[in-house]
């Protein structure tokens, strides 16, 4: 562990190109995320429209139910979309501050 530690010390441009690669990988992660988001509400809307044209009458009976569940349950979703921005706002501020060191080795400032 020493020994990476020591290589990545002397080697600022592999700290650089670390950096770039974690960088990349949030944003595509964080892209796929937003298109299920997308397609999963999509979705929603398909069943919502198949459950009211099937039985208008539960309709409304149904939807209150699932409000509630939504409800009760978008607090921990949120609780949690917190806690990553949060942990993602962490990781990001580090990797700007080794690339800052990167570059101030590299270009000898």
């Amino acid at each position: 562990m020493d020994s990476c530690i020591e290589a990545l010390s002397s080697h600022p441009i592999v700290i650089i190109v670390i950096a770039a690669i974690a960088l990349f990988m949030m944003y595509f992660m964080l892209v796929k995320f937003f298109k299920m988001v997308l397609i999963l509400g999509l979705i929603l809307l398909a069943c919502t429209g198949y459950l009211y044209y099937r039985s208008p009458g539960d309709f409304s009976e149904n939807m209150r139910k699932t409000v509630k569940t939504v409800m009760k349950n978008s607090d921990k979703m949120i609780a949690q979309g917190k806690k990553v921005i949060d942990e993602s706002r962490e990781l990001t501020d580090g990797i700007g501050k080794v690339v800052e060191r990167g570059k101030k080795a590299v270009l000898g400032e």
